[in-house]
């Protein structure tokens, strides 16, 4: 960072991309359970879309939420928060942050009119969907007129981005949408990714009610909001346990998500002691993030030793 401006890692919140490259990771997997290999040019082509989008749809949060008073200097104090505050900072980075994000839409098209040119056409409907879908969300999350993060939505657009829709994606680029197996594993990328976006709205709660963003959490109250991100945390393991149980060799999965179950007591207590103690509340959210990013390289790894058994 130089002279004190953002760099373009802070802007794309580049530490968040894990998000994406977890469900390509898990597909591109399955294909090979299912196929015996898979498409080097497909899970490229698949990559460029992904992670093109995800980039869109972090710069667009970024410019809403700071045009609509959510994002400040205070909230960007921490990675574990919804966002970087890059345009607090530097509110001169608009104009380049408006065309990165335009950039990503359109780096997202071209793969997936790459995606269409090598695949069968009966596959082509579910690359148009899979695009059209992220291309409004990426913007829409944040932006007017639809504010669907402000609206109690945002949780639903990050489990269907990150989990149904990004599984999608990575599956049909192999030519197996909806295998059984594709199917079954769809929620899991979901259910982490929202693990982490649930504890950074938790942070974020007395700067989304000053600004009006009324995300489901904030609707729950601090309280109520723990009980949730217990659920999201225990569903997500019946969706590994239940994988677990479809796959040959399913067992590794069980192993891979040992530590990650080990560090959800020490979560918990920690934002069971933030209902007094701001500080608690952050270092809930950091073991919170932590545990997504241990549980996203575990289950990754863990799908890998799969398909090479």
């Amino acid at each position: 960072m130089a002279d004190g401006c953002p760099s373009t890692f802070e802007m794309i919140r580049a530490y968040g991309l894990l998000a994406m490259l977890v469900p390509l990771t898990i597909s591109t997997a399955v294909a090979v359970i299912v196929n015996g290999g898979f498409d080097h040019l497909g899970l490229l082509l698949a990559a460029v879309v992904g992670f093109s989008m995800h980039i869109s749809m972090n710069i667009y949060n970024d410019i809403y939420d700071t045009r609509q008073g959510c994002d400040t200097l205070e909230s960007g104090k921490s990675i574990f928060s919804g966002g970087s505050a890059v345009l607090v900072k530097d509110p001169r980075l608009e104009g380049k942050m408006f065309t990165i994000a335009r950039a990503g839409l359109a780096v997202g098209f071209l793969g997936t009119l790459g995606l269409m040119y090598i695949s069968e056409r009966e596959l082509w409907p579910v690359f148009i969907f899979v695009f059209l879908t992220a291309a409004f969300l990426s913007k829409y999350y944040t932006a007017e007129p639809f504010k669907l993060a402000y609206r109690g939505l945002g949780e639903i657009v990050v489990w269907l981005g990150f989990g149904p829709f990004a599984i999608l994606l990575g599956a049909a680029a192999q030519e197996i949408p909806f295998n059984p197996l594709i199917v079954a594993v769809m929620p899991v990328t979901g259910l982490s990714t929202l693990v982490f976006s649930w504890g950074g709205e938790m942070v974020d709660m007395p700067y989304d009610r000053r600004a009006g963003k009324r995300g489901l959490v904030l609707r729950m109250g601090f309280r109520n909001s723990i009980y949730g991100l217990a659920v999201i945390h225990a569903l997500l393991i019946v969706n590994i346990a239940f994988a677990a149980y479809l796959f040959t060799d399913g067992w590794v999965l069980l192993l891979a998500i040992v530590p990650y179950v080990l560090l959800l007591p020490g979560i918990f207590f920690l934002l069971a002691k933030g209902l007094n103690d701001i500080k608690k509340i952050n270092e809930g959210a950091r073991v919170n993030f932590f545990s997504f990013v241990i549980f996203s390289v575990m289950i990754m790894a863990g799908f890998a030793v799969i398909a090479l058994m």
